[in-house]
C-alpha cells in the first residue's frame, strides 16, 4: 500500500486588519483547508476579533458550500480564498512549502 505524500501548507491570512500565519501538514490542498480550520480552532485566541459566532460562519462556509482555493497563474504552489462574514473578510494566502 502506498503512503500518501504529505506537503506543508503555509496559510498567510488578513483579518480585520491584522495578519496571521500558520501551517498545516496535508496530502493536498483541498484538505490543508480541513486542517486548517482544525487548526484555526485551536490558535483562535490569537487572532483578534476572531469569536465563536464568526468560526461556526467560517466552518459552515468550509463544510458545505466551500468554494476550492484558486491556483493563481504563472505561479508554482500558491493559491488564493477568500471567506466572508458579518465581523469581516478572511484574506487567505496559501503556499504549499515543501515536502515533509
Amino acid at each position: 500500500m502506498n503512503e500518501l505524500e504529505s506537503h506543508i501548507f503555509t496559510y498567510i491570512v488578513q483579518f480585520r486588519g491584522g495578519t496571521y500565519c500558520t501551517q498545516v501538514i496535508s496530502e493536498n490542498i483541498e484538505n490543508s483547508v480541513f486542517k486548517w480550520l482544525e487548526k484555526i480552532k485551536e490558535e483562535k485566541n490569537e487572532i483578534q476579533y476572531l469569536g465563536n459566532k464568526t468560526l461556526e460562519n467560517l466552518e459552515f462556509q468550509i463544510l458545505n458550500q466551500m468554494d476550492f482555493p484558486t491556483k493563481l497563474s504563472r505561479l508554482n504552489n500558491v493559491w488564493f480564498l477568500q471567506f466572508r462574514s458579518k465581523s469581516g473578510s478572511f484574506f487567505i494566502n496559501i503556499v504549499k512549502t515543501s515536502n515533509t
